[in-house]
């Protein structure tokens, strides 16, 4: 009897194997293949063009016209009822070139002299001198470009707690 069961689990083993049919390929992985064809029409589209448009000819920096939208901010209250009539932000606040500092007067202690690994008499700002009024008398105020450090920002409390637990901002 144990004979007969093992031949007839091996049978019914062999028909279960021999009934399926395999296939050359999946039909997900042609859809796949059809998608990965299709992006690479297009990458390809992107790169003709971008060497298309490298080959052009410079465009002059007075051609280019600059659009800035002003966005305005609704209170939903008129602010000018609540302040004095007359009253003007930048009153006091005439700006000129002078009111900048352009030194960064912070040292950077790096943990040893570095003059001993300079040579004697070294001077770095040798051959920059330039004289001052004549380097704020071509500069526009308009010609600056002051960019902002990017602060951190105190909400004044823990979001983490208002967060799914091991969220990750960064993944992807």
């Amino acid at each position: 009897m144990k004979k007969a069961s093992v031949l007839l689990g091996i049978g019914i083993l062999s028909l279960l194997l021999l009934s399926f049919a395999g296939k050359p390929e999946c039909e997900k992985s042609k859809e796949n293949q059809q998608e990965l064809n299709t992006i690479a029409d297009l990458q390809n589209n992107f790169v003709n063009e971008m060497y298309l448009t490298l080959n052009t000819e410079p465009v002059n920096i007075d051609e280019i016209t600059f659009i800035e939208i002003e966005e305005e901010i609704d209170l939903g209250f008129n602010t000018a009822d609540y302040l004095p009539i007359g009253f003007n932000a930048y009153q006091g606040m005439d700006f000129t070139i002078d009111d900048i500092d352009f030194t960064d007067d912070e040292e950077i202690d790096l943990g040893f002299d570095t003059s001993v690994y300079l040579p004697k008499g070294f001077n770095a700002y040798v051959g920059m001198e330039i004289e001052l009024e004549e380097v704020i008398a071509d500069l526009d105020i308009d010609d600056l470009l002051y960019l902002l450090e990017e602060e951190e920002i105190d909400l004044g409390f823990d979001t983490a707690k208002y967060l799914p637990e091991g969220f990750d901002a960064y993944a992807k």
